[in-house]
């Protein structure tokens, strides 16, 4: 059995669909009603207006208008879907001048039935809409007006993938996986939908990155439905030492599955997933990957392309990513203030790198932010949770959207940390990545841009600064003993000719390779817990990544790798 790497829902998957990327129609008028829309305008699909390519590149769109005719003809006893994975930011749906959808949110995915409009030519309208300068709308780094410091250029309309899925009458819905090393095997929870009465589920042996372990299952399982939902245990078959099927980024093992939808001896429905053996949790800020002490060595990966802005060029740049930051030694990322389209995470699962996944944020906290908010967060947790790779979850960064403090926004950071807690209890949380952090986290992360002899002083012994960038790190005293998590240093910027910027600047390749080193050092030195350095690559106008803009290395990715490769013998040797 193999998984399609190019499935735009990679967690559950069907054969037979088909993508819609490509040319649309466009029109930026501002109407409401599409009678009153001229369509002028063609637009590559999912690249947004504002990227270049797109074909369109206005930096300042309010209102999107695509147009897709499709041709389609019924199939017995199948309905058709039309899915997108993310419109930015509120999106109106109309077939055939019929307004039948709403959606918002910006970065997550919905989908409508086409089924009833089929057998004659079929007229899709989205009207996207995303205000410029809402502030109380989950936006991350998207500029409030012109791009300019940590902030870019816009992204509105459809920017991840938008395809047809056909689906049976009756079929599987949606799938939750829950990992138990306890028991060695994963829990399961199959939504139906229509006739069925049991789920079979085949577990193949596994595979490790792109080498299958075999081509027949290892177990099935059938499990009965009641009211739409099945529920149960799969205990894998293993001999001998148990720790080479466990997920970690070194040993990328994941276990394909095959599920089938029966009424009686029928089979009415098949999709394929996967899953992965692992476990994660944190002591005192130390974090824990099944169940053993694991140093996370991350990179801040902002996930924007120039061609594309929130778009990638496409799988394969999501594969480079994923391959560079491996090239480059680190273990992991921190995609910043984006939900990342779910094909990286894939190629995350089956390549082997740990992902600190992290909400957008708003900029202005009110009711309407914090219900805006919470939709797309509940959304997020239900699209990802399949994903090993994905250990962590921040919820806040630097108190954007809660800044000033009042005691609504407190009871909201603590009550987002519960309701995050109790959609997932598998993966760990951050409330409030950087500063301002509440009564309840599991790791405390700490942003600190000082020159790395400095990092050396605050990091290397006790007591730990309590506002090393003038903020207070906690609204609670530190309890004893905590490590904490360094989520944001380093941003070195390679001086050139470019107008960009740093946090600090040096002269020549091996100055800026050497000063990288220093701070990584640092990091690899200390009572850390852990780390994420600034950054992977440049993006817009900060330039201070290891790359540039368009994945060029600044260093050789070797020597970044071999000192990566020996932190653990220095922090041995060290402590």
């Amino acid at each position: 059995m193999k998984l399609d790497p190019n499935h735009p829902r990679p967690t559950l998957q069907r054969p037979g669909w088909k993508d819609l990327e490509g040319p649309w129609n466009l029109s930026l008028n501002e109407a409401e009603d599409p009678t009153k829309v001229r369509f002028d305008r063609t637009i590559q699909v999912p690249f947004p207006p504002e990227a270049p390519g797109s074909g369109v590149g206005e930096p300042w769109v309010q209102v999107a208008w695509y147009r897709k005719v499709l041709r389609v003809k019924p199939r017995p006893g199948l309905r058709l879907f039309l899915r997108f994975g993310a419109v930015d930011y509120r999106a109106e749906v109309f077939l055939n001048g019929a307004r039948v959808l709403e959606h918002e949110g910006g970065h997550t995915p919905f989908g409508l039935e086409l089924t009833p409009f089929l057998g004659r030519p079929l007229e899709v309208l989205v009207r996207a809409e995303d205000d410029p300068s809402d502030p109380e709308k989950p936006r991350g780094k998207q500029a409030l007006g012109e791009p300019e410091g940590i902030f870019y250029p816009r992204t509105t309309g459809i920017w991840q993938p938008v395809w047809l899925e056909w689906v049976p009458e009756s079929h599987i819905a949606s799938l939750r996986l829950r990992p138990d090393l306890e028991a060695l095997g994963f829990h399961l929870e199959v939504q139906a939908v229509g006739e069925g009465d049991a789920v079979e589920v085949a577990l193949f042996p596994g595979v490790r990155g792109e080498v299958p372990f075999g081509e027949k299952p290892w177990l099935e399982a059938r499990f009965p439905l009641a009211g739409g939902l099945a529920r149960g245990f799969l205990g894998l078959p293993l001999k001998g030492e148990a720790g080479a099927f466990l997920w970690r980024p070194e040993n990328p093992v994941l276990f394909p599955l095959c599920l089938r939808l029966l009424g009686g001896r029928r089979v009415l429905d098949e999709a394929y997933s996967y899953g992965g053996l692992r476990e994660v949790s944190a002591r005192q800020g130390v974090f824990f990957l099944n169940r053993e002490p694991y140093y996370p060595k991350l990179v801040l990966d902002q996930g924007l392309w120039p061609e594309g802005h929130l778009a990638p060029p496409g799988l394969s740049a999501l594969r480079r990513d994923v391959e560079l930051v491996k090239a480059l030694g680190f273990n992991g990322v921190r995609k910043h203030q984006k939900l990342e389209d779910p094909r990286y995470l894939h190629l995350a699962d089956r390549l082997g790198l740990l992902v600190f996944a992290e909400m957008p944020s708003f900029f202005r906290f009110s009711p309407k932010a914090a219900r805006r908010y919470l939709a797309e967060l509940v959304a997020a947790l239900e699209r990802d949770h399949n994903h090993p790779s994905v250990v962590a979850w921040v919820l806040f960064n630097e108190s954007w959207g809660l800044w000033p403090w009042g005691p609504e926004a407190r009871f909201f950071l603590q009550g987002v940390f519960f309701l995050a807690r109790s959609l997932d209890p598998t993966r760990l949380l951050v409330d409030n990545d950087g500063f301002e952090h509440g009564s309840f986290w599991d790791l405390y992360t700490v942003h600190d841009y000082a020159p790395p002899e400095v990092l050396a002083r605050r990091y290397r012994q006790k007591p730990f600064p309590l506002a090393p960038m003038g903020r207070p790190l906690s609204w609670e005293v530190l309890p004893e003993g905590v490590h904490p998590f360094l989520s944001e240093f380093g941003g070195v910027r390679l001086k050139g000719s470019t107008p960009g910027w740093g946090y600090r600047e040096v002269e020549g390749e091996e100055a800026f390779l050497q000063e990288v080193l220093r701070y990584l050092e640092v990091a690899c030195e200390s009572l850390l817990g852990g780390f994420c350095y600034t950054q992977l690559y440049d993006t817009f106008q900060e330039e201070n990544g290891l790359l540039d803009f368009w994945r060029r290395p600044k260093v050789p990715p070797e020597r970044v790798r071999a000192f990566l490769e020996g932190c653990e013998a220095r922090r041995m040797l060290w402590g």
